[in-house]
């Protein structure tokens, strides 16, 4: 293949698996329900200064920008989401309502066709 005795093609569909993976798992965007009617948005950072990505739905598109000190979500889809991270100080949204649901957890919903800018600071 190509000319080459040992020469393969990598353009496979089991080749994509890691941009399943950093959605899923970096990003933390999983649905809760059929079609993401419901959803859970759960960003690791994992030592990382930034991330940011899109993850397509049935129903639009929900981008997310993290940094260790802010997080920027945008809810272009008609599902209801939970996000839930961690932070050392109370975390700020304007006007938005954030729950503390444990020591350096907290977690805010997600309505439909909306952005969020929480400020907080990353606990890796």
């Amino acid at each position: 293949m190509y000319e080459r005795p040992f020469g393969k093609s990598l353009c496979h569909a089991w080749s994509t698996g890691s941009i399943f993976l950093i959605g899923k798992y970096y990003l933390g965007v999983k649905p809760i329900a059929p079609g993401y009617e419901k959803y859970i948005v759960e960003p690791q950072l994992g030592g990382l200064k930034w991330m940011q990505g899109i993850v397509p739905t049935p129903n639009g598109n929900i981008s997310l920008n993290i940094t260790t000190r802010e997080i920027r979500i945008e809810t272009n889809n008609s599902g209801d989401g939970l996000l839930r991270f961690k932070s050392l100080n109370k975390p700020d949204c304007n006007n938005e309502n954030i729950s503390k649901i444990s020591n350096n957890h907290y977690e805010l919903k997600l309505y439909p066709n909306r952005a969020y800018v929480i400020k907080y600071k990353c606990i890796n």
